[in-house]
């Protein structure tokens, strides 16, 4: 099966409720665990993140939500965003080289009492934390793909599983612009990844030596 940011999603009932903007993996294993699933408009987007064994991967062109008794507003959120104290946010400020005011300091200026700086500085700060557990991946369509010798060699374009096991087999990979290029590359060579970057155990002279492969 193929997987790739923008097929749609639907319920058992044929109502369309978004489209996947994530592929979650588990980084050991390299199973599909998750799909990240966007729904809404423009200005009220949300994603939810639905777990694999819930949904019909049998269909190139959509994926469907088996029957359930769960909303789609019950499952998880894949962000949220929740307010902490200043003193307990992280350390934003540190290493910032120091600066000073130009007038000196004992320079006489009359300043507003309203709206002063002091004022205007918050007590709370957001913090935004996504739900996928720790070990493992949500994968973004675009993420960058590196060789063993640290060359930028493409960008995930999809990814291929088992239809049976939901192992991960390949991700294609595609490289340039106009004319682009596409690679179906083996998940075995992967090394390391994380939602923005899959790095190669192979150098991109064995990359470059793949046949070209046809996504479509």
């Amino acid at each position: 099966m193929r997987l790739l940011k923008g097929t749609d999603v639907f319920t058992a009932a044929g109502e369309k409720i978004g489209s996947i903007s994530r592929i979650v993996i588990d980084a050991k294993t390299r199973d599909v665990t998750d799909l990240v699933v966007e729904r809404g408009a423009l200005l009220s987007k949300d994603e939810k993140v639905i777990p694999v064994g819930l949904v019909d991967l049998e269909k190139e062109d959509r994926i469907v939500l088996r029957e359930t008794n769960q909303n789609v507003d019950d499952f998880l959120d894949y962000e949220t965003t929740h307010y902490v104290p200043v003193e307990n946010a992280g350390a934003p400020y540190e290493n910032v080289e120091a600066t000073y005011w130009y007038p000196p300091v004992n320079f006489q200026m009359q300043v507003p009492r309203v709206g002063l700086i002091s004022e205007a500085v918050p007590d709370q700060v957001a913090e935004t934390e996504t739900s996928i557990p720790e070990g493992r991946i949500a994968i973004s369509e675009g993420a960058r793909v590196l060789s063993a010798d640290d060359k930028h060699i493409g960008n995930v374009e999809q990814v291929i599983a088992d239809s049976e096991s939901n192992t991960v087999t390949h991700f294609v990979v595609g490289k340039g612009f106009l004319l682009k290029e596409h690679k179906l590359v083996p998940a075995f060579w992967v090394a390391h990844m994380d939602e923005e970057e899959i790095r190669l155990s192979v150098e991109s002279s064995l990359f470059d030596r793949l046949p070209d492969y046809n996504p479509d």
